[in-house]
């Protein structure tokens, strides 16, 4: 034997042998050890957690929203530690205080306003169906009466509305269970989610760095790409939506006000809120002439002008809509869902159709998830499948 095969044959010796992962015989498995039914079981508990949490919504919506707001407000706390060495506790701190302060000082200045155009718009419904009524000639009966004495009773006496409640009937019980329930679910949210997002946003890198650890070595960088890609979708979704929805407001309503529209500050909030949507601002422009015009009706001597009525409130949405198109959507909202116009028109009404509201705000990030993983999974493999030649294609070009 020579000297090389001897080092050769003691460094093989000295060597571990490789584990060899065994598998067990097919009547040996469990269900979850054959891939089809584990791909199965991960998708009917991800449909049962999804059904769980929409059923005890009531529960888990503070949930959610703290934890949005952890993740939204996520990128400043961090800043703020890395640059200059503020500890996660105060910047919370600090956010929260900021946030209840300027929560209060809207409340303080706009809440009055916004409580006049309401209780304003609420005296004012009767005179404008009489006035419909008597320009298209449409009886109203004893309605349009009780509206009125509604109206007024609410303005001279705003309690009168909770005397029935006090009756003593069944039904003015229940009615009370329900004021009092949907109140105290309020005062309880208001509560909850900013005790929630502090505890989530101090530990929001720390869970994440704990969850690294479940994800397999050799797919951490796929993941990681998977993650980033839509983070950044997500992240620019809500963040962008949300600082233009603040925009919208404030624009609407300057518009409105300019163009005499009586409700101007009510419409402008609602349709600013409304941006958050795609395409659901879209409802204050008819509101805008529709009130513009029973504001002219009920006048009077109040005729129809083209200009007034219809022209210069529709001029005041069509330029807050260019500027939110053209300015503030690409300096805020930077990065793009990367989807047409049709898809996030279908995605949205498939969203509401099957969530309501909350199915409005997320179907737009959601799909967008949807997206990346199937470019990043699924469209992979379907381009690996369909480059790779059959066998009937094998043996015909082997034959030739």
């Amino acid at each position: 034997m020579t000297p090389d095969s001897s080092t050769l044959l003691a460094t093989r010796m000295t060597q571990p042998e490789p584990i060899q992962r065994v598998e067990p015989a097919p009547a040996d498995r469990h269900l979850w050890q054959i891939t089809p039914i584990r791909d199965l079981l991960w998708g009917g508990g991800l449909l049962f957690l999804l059904w769980f949490g929409y059923y005890l919504r009531g529960v888990f919506t503070p949930v959610l929203i703290a934890l949005l707001l952890a993740y939204l407000f996520n990128p400043l706390i961090r800043r703020a530690e890395e640059r200059w060495h503020i500890p996660r506790p105060v910047s919370i701190s600090v956010i929260l205080f900021l946030s209840a302060v300027l929560t209060l000082s809207l409340m303080t200045w706009l809440g009055p306003l916004l409580a006049e155009q309401v209780q304003s718009f609420a005296e004012r419904v009767p005179g404008y169906l009489q006035s419909i009524a008597q320009r298209y000639h449409v009886r109203l009966g004893d309605f349009s009466e009780h509206l009125s004495t509604i109206a007024t009773s609410l303005r001279e006496d705003p309690l009168s509305i909770l005397r029935p409640i006090f009756s003593g009937t069944g039904q003015a019980f229940g009615l009370l269970g329900t004021v009092i329930g949907t109140t105290t679910d309020v005062v309880i949210a208001f509560i909850l989610i900013p005790i929630y997002f502090f505890f989530f946003a101090w530990r929001f890198d720390h869970s994440l760095e704990q969850l690294k650890r479940y994800i397999p070595f050799g797919y951490r960088a796929r993941v990681r790409r998977i993650v980033t890609r839509m983070d950044q979708a997500v992240s620019g979704f809500f963040r962008g939506r949300l600082t233009i929805a603040l925009g919208s407001a404030v624009l609407y309503s300057l518009g409105w006000a300019m163009t005499g529209i009586r409700y101007w500050f009510l419409l402008g909030l609602i349709t600013g809120v409304l941006t958050i949507i795609p395409y659901a601002s879209l409802i204050g422009w008819p509101l805008a002439v529709l009130l513009k015009y029973l504001d002219v009706l009920s006048a009077e001597n109040g005729t129809f002008d083209l200009m007034t009525i219809v022209v210069w409130p529709s001029l005041a949405y069509l330029l807050v809509q260019f500027i939110e198109s053209w300015l503030l959507t690409p300096w805020v909202q930077s990065q793009s869902m990367d989807m047409s116009a049709v898809t996030v028109l279908i995605v949205v009404f498939v969203g509401g159709a099957l969530g309501g509201f909350y199915g409005l705000l997320l179907a737009i990030p959601i799909a967008a998830c949807l997206k990346i993983l199937g470019e990043e999974l699924a469209l992979p493999q379907l381009a690996r499948h369909a480059a790779t030649p059959t066998r009937s294609e094998t043996q015909r070009k082997e034959a030739l």
